[in-house]
């Protein structure tokens, strides 16, 4: 009887959260926002699989940081696929703080930092310090390309730019569209000649090709940050208590995240394949999450 009994309740419990979350997809869509770089476009793929399993409509909206953080403060998107703090983004979350929450902890220890590739000699160049070296300076182009000026990787950029005097030693930080910023870095590694590249983690790069982080002891671009996944305070209305408390398990890690950007930028997948694809080898941290 009390097994009989425990299974029905069970049944009824099921029955219960399934016409909840009914009740709260039906013909409701979500706005995903997601900043136009692969390894945020991976991030709202997981994201944008698991609203669509618990029945919700999503559109995803694109655009550089400057664009959708605003759009998210107007609720004109629900979801940010997602933000860095305390640091990386912390001007361009301050307007918007009031009227969002955050979701879920997606990973941490991101990061920006400065490469070269490994063929540069380390006896020679470990550290950002270095880059004032004479004989050092003269082997290197005198523009270090960057992202957007409202990028994080360049804010903090030029905050190293100051700490180690590089512009006292001829060097100039350029703010530049993705394309230039990979771009320039790929023709530098084609010839095999120096080059320093701005980058972060998770980030395809790292996994691709053979580069080594300068170290940076004045700390110019800080500690490592969080990556949250970020809502408008509205999308409370929007999705069931229980897909938003599923959607606060969501995990990933630095690994995850750099596996799946490699995923589209070396194995030629779109974002959402290899989100897919992530997803399915691995079932049983997606099962962890409720889902």
């Amino acid at each position: 009887m009390n097994i009989i009994k425990t299974a029905m309740t069970m049944a009824a419990a099921t029955i219960a959260l399934m016409t909840s979350n009914a009740a709260y997809a039906t013909e409701t869509t979500i706005e995903l926002g997601q900043v136009g770089l692969s390894f945020y476009a991976v991030k709202g793929g997981v994201v944008q699989e698991l609203l669509e399993r618990d029945g919700y409509n999503v559109e995803v909206t694109e655009g550089s940081h400057a664009e959708i953080f605003p759009m998210l403060g107007e609720g004109e998107v629900d979801i940010l696929a997602a933000t860095w703090l305390p640091n990386g983004h912390s001007a361009l979350y301050e307007p918007v703080k009031d009227v969002t929450f955050p979701i879920a902890t997606l990973y941490e220890d991101a990061r920006f930092f400065w490469v070269v590739p490994s063929y540069v000699p380390e006896e020679t160049v470990s550290s950002i310090a270095d880059l004032t070296d004479p004989t050092v300076r003269e082997m290197f182009p005198d523009q270090i390309v960057s992202l957007p000026e409202a990028t994080g990787l360049t804010t903090g950029g030029r905050r190293v730019v100051d700490a180690y005097g590089l512009d006292d030693a001829g060097y100039e930080l350029i703010a530049a569209p993705p394309a230039e910023w990979l771009g320039t870095f790929e023709e530098a590694i084609a010839a095999e000649t120096w080059v320093v590249f701005p980058l972060w983690q998770p980030q395809w790069v790292n996994a691709e090709y053979d580069v080594r982080p300068l170290e940076e002891p004045l700390n110019a671009y800080g500690e490592p940050d969080t990556a949250y996944l970020l809502g408008h305070q509205e999308l409370k209305d929007k999705l069931s208590p229980e897909s938003l408390e599923r959607l606060s398990n969501v995990r990933l890690s630095v690994e995850d995240v750099t596996e799946m950007d490699r995923m589209v930028n070396v194995d030629g997948l779109t974002p959402r394949e290899a989100a897919r694809t992530w997803i399915e080898t691995n079932q049983d941290t997606i099962e962890a999450w409720g889902y």
